[in-house]
Order: C-alpha cells, then structure tokens, then sequence
C-alpha cells in the first residue's frame, strides 16, 4: 500500500491530472467543432448588449444603488451594467445543457474505463469556468462602449457569477430533459428570474432573495453606480454557488455511475 510521497500516490495524483487535462481538452474542442458554440459565446453577448442599450430611449430614470442610495441615472447606462450579467447567466445555462448533451456519454465511458470521476468532474466545471471568463470579458467590454462602471472588474465577477450558477443549474436540466427543452429552460429561466424579477428599475418581490439572479444583479448594480461593494452580497453569492455546485455534482457523480 503506498502512503503520501511514495511513488503510487504520485503516480495517482498524475493519472487524476491527466484525466481532467484530456477531459478539459476534450471539452475544448467540442466546443470548437461547434461555430454555433462559438458565436453564442463571443458575439451573442456583444450583439445583445450593444443592441439592446442602444434601442432604449434617451431618458433618465431612478435607480436605488444598494448601500448608495438613489440615483438617477440614464436609462441606457442602467442597461448597459443590467444585461451583462443577465447575459452572463442565459449564456451559462445554454453552455450548460450543451456541455451535459455532448458530455454525459463520453464521461460515462472514462468512468468506467477506469478514469477518476472527481477528475471529470473537474474539468467539466473548468470548462464551464472559461465559458463565464469569456462571456465576463466580452460582456463587460460592450457595455463600457455605452458606459464605463466604478468598478469594472466586479460587473465581471458578478458576470462570472450569474454565468457558473446558471450554467451549473444548465447542466441540472440537461440531466433530466432533452437539448430542445433545455435551451427552453434556459431562456426563459434566466428572462423570468433577471429580467423580470430582479430587473434594478422595478421594485422586487420578496422572493427576489431566493432566486439565483438576485446576488449577481445587486453585485452589478454596485459595481456599475458605487465605490463600495456590499460584501454580505459577494457573500450570498459565493454560497449559493457553493450549493448550486455541490448538487450538481452530487448529480453527475450518480449519472456517471449509473450510465
């Protein structure tokens, strides 16, 4: 029986490496054999967004700034901070219905040709990880051509965030429905929850806090009109991700078994 730093443990933790490596390349060029993939993800954000904050009239409109206050502000400028992490989550959840359809098969026969299923694991979420940094970046980068945010980098973690929730509760749907229904899911899940529910312009509903838009919406609503960030939001954030995260591989470990 090998212990830590024996010559079978580190063989081990090399073949889980290199599981997760073939894994995330395999993911990878997937996605790259796919041009429809690859438009959803770079040039859907940038349309969507550029297109969007450039119909809305030319108006103001009161905002309330969680730990600032209310603003008024112009109402594309609320646009511009407000799609980009609504886009953020539509995009992850679609990448996550793509990944669980292309995928499960695949990862089933790793699992049982003898490949760690942690391993696999991770690698399907570092993919999805790349897609939410690319669709952060792309997002981000659109919106500062309307209006530049106070803080940047945290609209595109608050992007990050709305894309790894959605596109883990994407893979969720994918598990238990077809790519068709998925895509439906994802659309009108992510419309339903952002758009309408925590849209900043309309005052939300109580059950607002319990839906997965609400911490990335306020993050990005603090980013883009104050200096201060609310942590308990950054917090709320973090942990629903967590569980989000956690379920989800509790479900792919048991597809994976069961395949």
């Amino acid at each position: 029986m090998s212990v830590d730093g024996a010559p079978g443990s580190s063989a081990a933790s090399g073949s889980r490496r290199s599981t997760a490596l073939a894994a995330f390349a395999s993911g990878v060029r997937e996605y790259a054999r796919t041009p429809v993939l690859l438009a959803l993800f770079v040039f859907l954000p940038a349309y969507l967004i550029g297109a969007f904050t450039r119909l809305v009239p030319a108006t103001t409109a009161p905002l309330d700034v969680p730990g600032s206050g209310t603003q008024t502000v112009e109402l594309a400028s609320v646009y511009a901070v407000f799609m980009v992490p609504l886009v953020g989550a539509l995009v992850g959840a679609l990448a996550g219905v793509f990944l669980m359809q292309t995928a499960r098969d695949a990862d089933a026969r790793l699992v049982v040709a003898g490949a760690n299923p942690a391993s696999v694991l991770l690698a399907r979420f570092g993919l999805l990880a790349v897609v939410g940094t690319v669709v952060a970046g792309v997002s981000v980068g659109t919106a500062a051509t309307v209006f530049v945010p106070e803080r940047p980098l945290v609209l595109a973690g608050a992007t990050l965030l709305a894309a790894l929730v959605y596109g883990l509760l994407g893979v969720l749907a994918g598990l238990v429905v077809d790519r068709l229904a998925g895509v439906y899911l994802a659309l009108f899940g992510t419309m339903l929850d952002i758009f309408l529910v925590q849209n900043p312009l309309a005052d939300p509903p109580e059950y607002a806090r319990l839906l997965p838009g609400h911490a990335p919406v306020e993050l990005a609503v603090d980013a883009g009109f104050s200096t201060e960030i609310a942590l308990s939001t950054a917090g709320e954030g973090a942990a629903y991700l967590l569980v989000v995260g956690v379920v989800t591989a509790l479900a792919l470990y048991g597809s994976m078994r069961v395949s």
